[in-house]
Parts: structure tokens; sequence; C-alpha cells
């Protein structure tokens, strides 16, 4: 039921899969307070990878479990909150949500991931030849001064697939 919410909100069925999978969910998740909870509820849909991949505020992650309990996400509140005490805990950013590199503007590549102006422009230029990117390895022909800059703030950066 969560991944038919995930498709019909415009995810792509690939990246809906990708995440789907819960196989390095020990590997990734530090010990803590709230793993065991986050392991059992998150990785019903998606693998821990995903939220280990970006930093956000507590704000952020808070927003972020609300999609999640609005996509189907079942537990109880005080698991939820648990989960949010350990994700604001264990992946703390300062950023109330990721930027979608499929979506983003020049302000925002240029705020978010300190690039400059001309490089936000070849990056907007790039992404309109090739269109939705999947992954930074999507990036790989891009300026390698471009693609240096993205990869040292990569946990602040998410790619989804724009909605139709």
């Amino acid at each position: 039921m969560v991944f038919q919410k995930l498709v019909a909100q415009g995810f792509s069925l690939v990246f809906v899969l990708a995440i789907a999978y819960p196989a390095f969910t020990q590997e990734v998740l530090p010990d803590g307070p709230g793993k065991e909870p986050t392991q059992r509820i998150c990785s019903q849909c998606h693998e821990a990878a995903k939220a280990a991949s970006i930093k956000l505020t507590r704000q952020g992650w808070n927003e972020e479990i609300d999609k999640m309990k609005a996509l189907g996400a079942q537990a109880s509140e005080q698991d939820f909150q648990t989960i949010l005490d350990y994700l604001a805990t264990n992946f703390k950013g300062d950023l109330d949500r990721p930027l979608d590199m499929n979506t983003a503007d020049a302000v925002e590549l240029e705020s978010v991931l300190g690039l400059l102006r001309r490089e936000s422009a070849a990056l907007l230029q790039y992404r309109a030849r090739r269109g939705p990117w999947k992954a930074l390895a999507d990036l790989k022909d891009l300026d390698p001064a471009i693609l240096k800059k993205i990869e040292v703030k990569k946990d602040r950066i998410v790619f989804l697939s724009p909605t139709k």
C-alpha cells in the first residue's frame, strides 16, 4: 500500500523499489536508543540507507516522519517519537528538508551546495539536456569541480522523480 502511494505521488517505480529492501539496515544505522524501532518500522518501506544518506534538523525529521505517516507508516506515537529522537540525534543536519536535485533552482543550488552562479547555471543546463537523475552517479559527466562540490555535500541532497 505504501509503495502504491509513493508511485501515485509521482515517485518512479525504480526509486520505490530501490528503497524497498531493508538488507543494509543493520550495517548503516548506528547503535543507540531508538535503533530497533527505526529498523523495524522504517524498513517496512525502505532501506536504512535512505535515512542515513541525509542529515536534517529535528524539524526536518519530524516533517519526514509526518510524510511517512501520511503514506501509511504505522506505529505507536511513542515509537514515532523514539524514531524522531534517534534520527535527530544520529543524522543531524542544518536543513529542514533535503535538496531535490531534480527540482532545485539556481538559488537553492548556490545556497545549499555552495555552487557559483556559473556552476549552478551549468548544472541546470546539464539537467535540462539529460533529464531527471536517479543518483549521484548520474552526474559523472559533469564538470569535475562542480561534481566535487556536490559530493562534499551529498548528505544534503536527494534524487526524487519529478511529479507529472
